[in-house]
């Protein structure tokens, strides 16, 4: 094989190797740029202290919650079900013994329970998330 094949061979594959490194780079800055675009905006919406019995016990529960939702347009339903969104929230906290509510396993299926509840009431599925900023019985 002649010099000149060899380096025409060689000029080739440093062409080629350039393109893909080229295209690779180009759709990794591509893609992340999508990822910012796509983004999705969380808001919340507080809902007022709440106490309630315990179920079978002489304990009070307090309670402080922030519903985590995707959607602008659920401030307005929230605040319009806000009543009946707590009313549902007291019966099914009401429903629960000590026990039950004991823990953090506990706490987390009183949010995902009370979480469930929101949606029925909002009939919308952008409710990510109950927090319970304040949680306590006495």
């Amino acid at each position: 094989m002649s010099l000149k094949k060899v380096l025409l061979l060689s000029f080739i594959g440093l062409v080629v190797i350039a393109l893909i490194f080229t295209l690779t780079f180009f759709f990794v800055l591509n893609s992340k740029g999508d990822s910012k675009k796509d983004k999705v905006e969380h808001f919340q919406f507080e809902l007022d202290e709440i106490y309630t019995n315990i179920k079978k016990s002489n304990n009070i529960m307090k309670v402080n919650m922030t519903i985590e939702y995707t959607d602008r347009n659920l401030t307005e339903v929230l605040e319009e079900q806000k009543a009946r969104i707590r009313n549902d929230i007291l019966e099914l906290l009401r429903n629960k013994t000590l026990e039950e509510l004991s823990g953090k396993e506990g706490q987390q299926k009183a949010r995902t329970d009370i979480k469930d509840k929101i949606v029925e009431i909002v009939e919308s599925n952008n409710i990510l998330n109950v927090y319970f900023t304040e949680f306590i019985v006495q």
